[in-house]
């Protein structure tokens, strides 16, 4: 009996992580991401301690360019995400579709779905 409850257990697990990792994309996004704004943040602050001039104005292009570099980076991170949260929200309102009716797939829909299945996930946490 216990060596059935872990490898319940086990596979469980495995089907979580299988999950958390969503594709290779995603994975890809974020390591860029957070490499560009690290990138980006050191640049800026290496930049901030150096003087410029009218005459040297290539610390301050350094700054901006250290400041574009982190930007883009956030925003690379932000819209993995949102992707990743979108593409999540259309496959649970065609998983909607298929037990019951044709939904449409708005906004509307999309929280409908969200909320049905965070709901399921709960009640079946509360019959385990």
């Amino acid at each position: 009996m216990g060596v059935k409850k872990v490898f319940k257990g086990l596979g469980k697990g495995v089907l979580v992580v299988g999950n958390t990792i969503y594709s290779k994309t995603f994975v890809i996004a974020q390591i860029a991401g957070l490499a560009l704004t690290a990138i980006g943040l050191t640049i800026t602050i290496i930049m901030s301690g150096k003087k410029f001039g009218l005459t040297n104005l290539k610390p301050l292009f350094t700054l901006i360019t250290g400041a574009v570099f982190a930007l883009v980076g956030i925003i690379m991170v932000g819209v993995s995400y949102g992707i990743r949260w979108k593409h999540r929200m259309v496959t649970r309102v065609g998983n909607i579709e298929e037990k019951w009716r044709d939904a449409r797939r708005s906004a509307s829909s999309l929280r409908r779905a969200y909320n049905i299945n965070k709901c399921a996930k709960l009640r079946a946490k509360k019959m385990q």
